[in-house]
């Protein structure tokens, strides 16, 4: 096949060569942006309490990443097209590098913090901005292998990328090395495209952005990605910041959509919430995309809890995996050329029937997690890969060409920042069940309980003092209360998932015509 390209002419001689090398230049770059919000989540709260803040500050740095990096993918196609694929993809490159640069040596939390946000941004848009330019060196009709490829190598992230940041804490890496880890990484990835790529004149096209609304939809997430990352800690609506954020993030709402109808170009056009099919699915994908976000690091704390080490904990999520070569293209094929209904609904099963049999495991039972688990429920979990390509048909069912990119853009928003606000929620629901179940079970299992007593007794027959003995209890109440807890919480995500398997079908599909 001869690879040719408007904007890369290369040479007969080294033509194979050459396509390689991009492929996977462009690949390692994708990978190593989108292994650098999975790999960190295990840092977190290293990075927090070396900053001098409590540890229910670490999800706060991870969600304030994905609004970065949503808003970042939405705008990777005006930057495209404004500046240039190539140009733009060196500059978040380089925005990437100096973010990682500033949070390996600051020593300020709240600068900390907007580095993250601005390390999203960056994130976001190489992510987009790497697909953009290897669809260059491929016709139009090809294009849908690219983003398969780049979907692809997404979805490995949830399986791999929380056990490369366990490896590197538990080999001793401070969360400052990792950061510099990553600027020199991307460095050399710079370079390499460089010279490949060099400075290669491109078509620019000058295209109005709409700023205000940009800016307002911004003000909107951060608002309430905040309130639900510290809504716990601030005691909710009993306390003036979160009353205060709420407010601001409602207003900033309402003012951007009476905004997007009086724009000719909108930064989104809000007549698309017309549509049943669109408003139906980005209801389905931000709801199920945030509720597994969440679920995830409750399992990986749930093991934490028990004994299991960082490394441990993030192996159940690997198996599902294996499921990826199958069922993520199978997914796209039928997606595609059939009705998306019956493929959505299966994965979303495949869900549900993991969340359920997770609530009934026996964490205490240590050695069950990783053989009854990794065998079978784990690869149930991998049903999350086949959701995305029937979830985006459902998104464009309808529409026309011109709306179906805007359309695409906004259900990749809405579900990148279904991730702040997921773990958030789950989280909360988490410790109200805790603390439901640490009541009851004090109040069944009280120190005059007979089974207690002997509890007791033994212990201090091990030589424990009474006080020690009461303490070694309120421990084990304390954690059976938590897994308990993380029992209920992933009940409840079963529930979830098994009504939408069936809320999919809502959504009209027409039948297509056999070519």
């Amino acid at each position: 096949m001869k690879i040719s390209s408007p904007l890369f002419p290369v040479s007969s001689l080294l033509q194979k060569v050459f396509f390689f090398a991009i492929h996977l230049l462009l690949a390692m770059e994708f990978l190593l942006a989108t292994y650098s919000s999975s790999s960190y989540a295990v840092l977190n709260r290293h990075a927090v309490g070396e900053l001098a803040q409590s540890p229910s500050h670490a999800s706060w740095t991870s969600t304030i990443f994905f609004v970065g990096r949503g808003l970042g993918m939405f705008i990777s196609p005006w930057l495209s097209q404004s500046l240039g694929k190539v140009r733009s993809l060196y500059s978040a490159i380089v925005i990437l590098i100096l973010s990682n640069l500033v949070m390996a040596i600051g020593e300020d939390f709240y600068l900390f913090l907007l580095i993250r946000f601005f390390l999203g941004l960056a994130v976001g848009a190489v992510m987009m901005l790497c697909q953009y330019v290897l669809m260059d060196f491929y016709p139009i009709n090809k294009w849908p292998f690219v983003t398969s490829l780049f979907g692809f190598l997404l979805m490995t992230t949830f399986g791999f990328g929380p056990s490369f940041g366990a490896l590197i804490q538990e080999s001793h890496w401070n969360w400052r090395e990792y950061f510099t880890l990553n600027v020199l990484l991307h460095s050399l990835g710079l370079v390499f495209l460089w010279a490949l790529l060099g400075k290669k004149e491109e078509e620019k096209r000058k295209i109005s952005f709409d700023g205000v609304g940009f800016l307002l939809i911004t003000l909107c997430f951060i608002s309430f990605q905040t309130l639900a990352s510290r809504g716990q800690d601030e005691d909710w609506y009993n306390s003036l910041f979160i009353n205060v954020l709420f407010f601001i993030g409602v207003a900033s709402l309402i003012y951007f959509f009476v905004w997007e109808l009086g724009e000719k170009k909108p930064f989104f056009d809000v007549r698309l919430l017309l549509m049943s099919n669109f408003l139906i699915a980005n209801l389905i994908g931000p709801l199920s995309f945030g509720a597994l976000y969440g679920a995830f690091s409750i399992l990986i704390g749930a093991l934490q809890e028990i004994g299991y080490s960082s490394f441990l904990s993030s192996l159940p999520l690997i198996p599902m995996l294996v499921c990826l070569p199958i069922l993520y293209p199978l997914s796209v094929y039928l997606s595609n050329r059939s009705d998306p209904r019956p493929i959505a609904s299966f994965c979303f099963a495949l869900l549900a029937l993991f969340c359920y049999m997770t609530s009934t495991y026996d964490f205490f039972n240590r050695r069950s997690y990783f053989v009854q688990s990794v065998l079978v429920s784990q690869l149930f979990l991998g049903g999350m890969v086949g959701i995305l390509p029937p979830l985006n048909r459902m998104v464009i069912e309808g529409l026309s060409p011109r709306h179906q990119q805007m359309a695409i853009s906004w259900s990749i928003l809405l579900r990148t920042f279904s991730f702040t606000v997921g773990a958030g929620l789950l989280g909360t629901l988490l410790e109200h069940r805790t603390a439901f179940q640490q009541s009851r079970l004090v109040e069944t299992r009280s120190l005059f309980d007979p089974s207690v007593v002997e509890f007791l007794q033994r212990l201090r027959e091990l030589g424990l003092d009474s006080l020690q003995a009461l303490k070694e209890y309120a421990y084990l109440v304390s954690q059976r209360s938590y897994i308990l807890a993380v029992d209920d919480t992933f009940r409840f995500c079963a529930i979830l998932y098994f009504f939408v398997s069936f809320f999919v079908w809502a959504t009209k599909i027409k039948k297509l015509k056999k070519e």
